[in-house]
């Protein structure tokens, strides 16, 4: 986790494990996580983050598994994209001035590239081409193995050329936001790209994890 005085950092999964709590919240996710440190830990969820991330791990974002109703992908897409609008927008009303970063991966990904930039997802039942949270101060986004990828955006790092399976339509950009953005996808990554290796898709983190934070920490 990227870490400020001023900084709240969004994690773009269908269960939200930062230990904020909102006022006043129209919806909330079924399971909220609240992780303390022990003494003398780094910032972050110390010693607990093998039982937080195992908990997070039993409530993944579905794409039709058992383990989370049998929802289907395009059911998760929605659900996410309401839960993004929701949450970021209360924090928002309640810290305005406060420096928003959010980061996501895969399906957090495309639920934040929907929420921030918006022109529908028709593929997962999106019509709405509203951007529901363009309005907020964010900062700095990080997004890896974006569905929604379009290759040549000027935010763009990595090998891809091809645009993901759900990539965002033309004309359609993520306008003042794309200076904030880093979006990473290479080549074989058959989920932003139509690449044929799901390692790449999975593999970004241990990549491009110091790029993403040197580029976070210009932002912030």
């Amino acid at each position: 986790m990227f870490t400020k005085a001023a900084a709240l950092v969004v994690l773009a999964t269908q269960v939200f494990a930062a230990p904020i709590e909102l006022e006043q919240r129209q919806s909330c996710p079924k399971i909220h996580i609240f992780g303390a440190r022990e003494t003398t830990a780094s910032p972050g969820y110390g010693s607990t983050a093998t039982f937080v991330n195992e908990i997070i791990s039993a409530y993944p974002a579905c794409g039709g598994q058992s383990s989370c109703g049998g929802d289907s992908y395009a059911q998760s897409v929605q659900a996410g994209v309401k839960a993004v609008t929701s949450q970021v927008s209360a924090f928002a009303a309640k810290c305005p001035s406060t420096e928003l970063v959010y980061i996501g991966h895969s399906q957090g990904s495309q639920i934040g590239d929907d929420a921030l930039c918006g022109g529908g997802d028709t593929g997962d039942g999106i019509t709405s081409t509203a951007a529901t949270i363009a309005q907020y101060n964010f900062k700095a986004i990080i997004w890896t193995g974006d569905p929604r990828f379009v290759p040549g955006e000027t935010f763009h790092v990595g090998s891809a050329t091809h645009g993901g399976f759900a990539a965002r339509p033309a004309p359609i950009t993520c306008g003042k936001y794309e200076s904030l953005i880093q979006s990473y996808c290479d080549a074989t990554d058959p989920y932003c790209s139509n690449g044929n290796n799901p390692a790449t898709h999975n593999g970004y983190q241990q990549e491009y994890g110091a790029a993403a934070l040197k580029f976070v920490k210009t932002k912030l």
